[in-house]
């Protein structure tokens, strides 16, 4: 006799006692399907902006090599760390996850750990996004448009003060401007959400599609890069590049073994494939959570490892003869006319190069479409950042927990969550903008990858070390193959936490502002959180949990009354 499956509600019911279970009440709305939770760590991951926002960090270090050999490295063991999580993640299923996760699997300590380690890479990974969305919004749409009414804005435009002013960067006002759309989309609502990572994965699927075709069908037949598309060839041989519209150096290649220089490159890919812990912190909101966030995290880096690399070598199969791309970093001179070659290439995007040389207007249309993706890419990174900064705060483990955690009655969203991470993003850009200058961006992407792979190691070191009682309730299971994949996961991640922490000549705050972080969680750790902090204690009954429900029921009955 077969069993009958349970229909949504019986589904929603259950997931609801599974959260009483771990001992929190039903604050948020619960509405998303499996695939809007596959959708969410999808738009993060958002193979059309890390790989994208890295691409011309890959070729400096690694050459071509970094997309068609680094990208699978990287997505084997990628692939290995998702499987860890998407394990545990069955056996709890709430917002915050892992924070949660090394809190019931060790103690509060190492949970409050996690947590820090998740938020800093959280904020950073938002910084990131949006940060390098901008660049690409201003010169495939913003600039495009005003230069139809005389009106010059760029990345690099200055609209008043000192030229070194970050204040008025082009760039960061196209960022701001992004995260206040972000903001208020994000507190509309999940169901509004949930929608636009569907419609986010289909809009990634299609514009890597349309790239694809395009490229190999459409191309105008210009001459190309001589390099093989698998060529482990530096190209920022001189300490010169550009990137992004402003005076970037990427630290000498010339100067590192070319093997060590392909090891730096792998940033371009361990930096895109962040993110997909989003499924976890939004089970609160996704009906079937157990088995559902499971099978988000893991098939979000499944289907990305896949996509991500036809594109790449699409890409990498069409560059523009290299001298127009990187210029005197390669020892060359552009060809072409200064004001051809400034216009179209030098200073510009390294994947926007490629496809307006190929394809001309239609490469424009189809960096405006990438635009679209890192802008959704960033909305996505923002609702999986505010859930885990809602969960921390809730069990009083952030300061201003108590704003921190509110929940609108209106829209059943952690609101004040959200609007903090905008701010906290913000204010981490324009810091390492600041410090940093044009590196900014490679600072952010460093330090994300390694706080959010630090988040993600701890849980998975403790799933062989710690308490091994949540495998009793984990209904996506690794069998016997579970521990040594942990272990693999958790080599890979000290592996490149020495890789990408490493200070290279042309980037050496990373490291400074890694251990500037630390240096700050240790002297809270010891001075508050070690004997303040409580952790994830179930403090009322189930009885107490439905009130609070309730509570949220009887408020929106009255917000909807007339």
């Amino acid at each position: 006799m077969t069993q009958q499956k349970a229909s949504r509600e019986e589904q929603i019911e259950q997931d609801v006692h599974d959260l009483h279970h771990l001992g929190y009440a039903q604050e948020l709305f619960r509405t998303m399907g499996g695939f809007s939770n596959f959708a969410i760590s999808f738009s993060i991951i958002s193979i059309l902006t890390g790989a994208v926002i890295l691409f011309d960090y890959g070729l400096a270090w690694g050459g071509p090599a970094a997309s068609t050999i680094g990208w699978p490295l990287v997505s084997i063991f990628t692939l290995l760390i998702a499987a860890s999580m998407a394990e545990i993640a069955s056996a709890y299923p709430t917002a915050g996850g892992l924070y949660y996760w090394s809190s019931r699997m060790k103690n509060k300590d190492w949970g409050w750990w996690t947590a820090w380690f998740n938020l800093a890479g959280q904020i950073a990974i938002v910084a990131g996004i949006d940060f390098a969305a901008a660049a690409f919004v201003n010169t495939a749409i913003v600039t495009p448009i005003l230069s139809n009414f005389n009106i010059t804005f760029t990345n690099a435009t200055v609209l008043a003060g000192p030229a070194a002013s970050p204040w008025f960067n082009g760039q960061l006002l196209t960022m701001a401007a992004l995260l206040v759309i972000q903001l208020g989309l994000n507190v509309a609502g999940v169901r509004l959400l949930a929608k636009l990572n569907d419609a986010s994965v289909w809009w990634h699927i299609g514009t890597v599609a349309a790239i694809v075709v395009a490229l190999f069908l459409v191309s105008s037949g210009k001459a190309h890069s001589t390099l093989s598309p698998f060529a482990f060839a530096p190209q920022d041989v001189q300490g010169s590049a550009t990137l992004f519209g402003g005076s970037f150096t990427f630290g000498s290649a010339i100067g590192y073994a070319i093997p060590i220089a392909f090891l730096f490159s792998l940033l371009q890919a361990q930096w895109t494939f962040t993110g997909y812990d989003a499924s976890a912190h939004v089970a609160e909101e996704t009906v079937g959570a157990r088995l559902s966030s499971a099978w988000g995290v893991f098939i979000s880096v499944a289907v990305s490892a896949v996509v991500g690399y036809i594109v790449l070598f699409a890409l990498v199969t069409h560059l523009p003869p290299m001298e127009l791309v990187f210029g005197s970093a390669v020892g060359g001179v552009c060809p072409a006319t200064a004001t051809y070659c400034s216009q179209y290439y030098l200073g510009q995007p390294v994947v926007w190069s490629t496809l307006q040389y190929n394809l001309g207007n239609l490469g424009d249309v189809l960096s405006a479409a990438i635009a679209v993706a890192m802008s959704l890419c960033g909305l996505a990174s923002i609702a999986a950042a505010s859930r885990m900064l809602f969960a921390f705060s809730r069990d009083h483990g952030a300061p201003a927990s108590g704003w921190l955690r509110h929940v609108s009655h209106r829209f059943r969203t952690p609101a004040n969550a959200i609007v903090g991470i905008v701010a906290f993003s913000f204010v981490l850009t324009m810091a390492a903008f600041i410090f940093g200058g044009s590196t900014a961006i490679v600072i952010v992407t460093a330090i994300s990858t390694i706080a959010l792979y630090w988040a993600y190691g701890v849980p998975i070191f403790l799933s062989v070390f710690g308490k091994q009682d949540w495998r009793e309730h984990a209904v996506w299971k690794l069998g016997r193959f579970s521990k040594p994949i942990a272990v693999v996961a958790v080599a890979w991640i000290a592996f490149i936490s020495v890789l990408f922490l490493w200070p290279t000549s042309g980037n050496p705050y990373t490291l400074l502002a890694y251990l500037v972080f630390l240096g700050f969680l240790l002297i809270y750790y010891f001075a508050w959180a070690r004997r303040h902090f409580r952790g994830p204690i179930v403090e009322v009954q189930e009885g107490d949990l439905t009130d609070i429900e309730r509570e949220f029921e009887h408020a929106a009955e009255e917000l909807t009354t007339p």
